[in-house]
């Protein structure tokens, strides 16, 4: 009762926190501010949506368990309304040490891994907020460089996202690496070097998608590749770049959901061999993997779509829509587990399905 009473309290604070902003001197002459940028309120919404789900799916949980996945939970919903520098690191460090202890018990090898990539980012980001000019710009774009899972700098990420709790790696892939997308939104140095990151990153995600036998790591690797079109989304269209997150929050809620409900039910992480069967569960993810993809009229395509408009060297614009044909690759391998006739068993699971509604409706309702 006391850790559902928490987890109510902090939904509650999040969606009154959207439009009602909250200010007060917590240094003296540093003033603590909290409220979300207006063009944000919509992702901020899905968070706390998110959260909420995540949190209920989070029951087998312990008492410290779920404690310890709150506090998480306050760094994430802290860090999207952050006002001054001090607060992006503060609240960093505050997702930190829970993921790090939620994921040691699962792996203390990859929880180390995850530490020290998240401290690095850390630090970086404390380093930028005592530099000026360049120097301070590069240094942010290192730390959320690192905090999205940019390759090569995001080696922690299928590691981390598919070795930790179900309900953490939803968050991890659905909220988590979009604040290191905000990150960059907010403190960004638009280089070269961050372009070349982007298309390294979409192109090696999606080849290891499409490698790779563990279900988890997949889709933890689509997110490196996803992450890869928000970057060319921060440079060449920033307007757009809010509604890509959120198509992206809600399709990587809806499939690491699915791949929590299926490893549990099934106790197999394996992609091959793995068949499944059910009402549930396969039209949201069928959703989910189209929208990543691009195909109309989810709300994936008309992001995409904005995206490429906007890369205006035809060379670019070229290399991005080639790299599509290795997301409809992965897209693939997601889907046949649904339709491998050997081994299936029936699983059902019904949460899924709310992230996905939303994807065809923002889909319908996007102008």
């Amino acid at each position: 009762m006391f850790s559902k009473g928490l987890g109510l309290a902090l939904a509650i604070f999040g969606v009154a926190s959207i439009t009602h902003p909250v200010s007060f001197e917590w240094l003296p002459g540093i003033t603590f501010g909290w409220q979300v940028v207006p063009e944000w309120a919509p992702l901020m919404g899905v968070f706390v949506l998110i959260t909420a789900i995540a949190l209920f799916s989070a029951r087998k949980f312990t008492r410290k368990q779920l404690a310890t996945f709150i506090i998480f939970v306050s760094g994430l919903l802290g860090f999207v309304g952050a006002s001054h520098p001090l607060q992006f690191f503060f609240f960093m460090e505050m997702m930190i040490f829970p993921a790090f202890y939620l994921i040691f018990e699962q792996d203390p090898a990859i929880a180390f891994k995850y530490f020290a990539y998240m401290q690095v980012a850390a630090l970086l980001v404390l380093a930028g907020i005592f530099s000026s000019g360049t120097v301070s710009a590069v240094m942010f774009t290192l730390a959320f460089a690192i905090k999205m899972g940019l390759f090569p700098l995001g080696s922690w990420l299928p590691d981390a996202h598919s070795q930790a709790p179900h309900s953490l790696s939803t968050l991890l892939s659905s909220c988590t690496v979009v604040c290191g997308a905000y990150g960059l939104y907010r403190f960004s140095y638009h280089s070269f070097l961050l372009l070349v990151l982007a298309f390294m990153s979409i192109v090696y995600g999606a080849w290891r998608a499409t490698r790779d036998e563990d279900l988890k790591r997949v889709l933890a690797f689509s997110t490196v590749s996803q992450m890869g079109y928000a970057v060319l989304a921060l440079i060449y269209a920033p307007r757009i770049l809010p509604t890509f997150l959120l198509m992206h929050s809600l399709a990587k809620a809806t499939l690491f959901l699915s791949a929590g409900i299926i490893i549990d039910r099934t106790g197999i992480r394996r992609m091959e061999g793995l068949g499944v069967t059910s009402f549930s569960l396969m039209p949201a993810c069928l959703v989910a993997t189209l929208s990543l993809a691009g195909v109309p009229p989810l709300l994936g395509f008309w992001t995409d779509l904005a995206i490429l408009k906007a890369v205006t060297p035809l060379p670019l614009m070229l290399v991005a829509l080639a790299t599509m044909f290795f997301t409809l690759l992965y897209v693939e391998r997601l889907m046949a587990i649904f339709f491998r006739r050997e081994g299936r068993q029936k699983v059902e699971g019904w949460l899924p399905l709310l992230t996905a509604v939303l994807l065809v409706l923002g889909g319908i309702l996007y102008e």
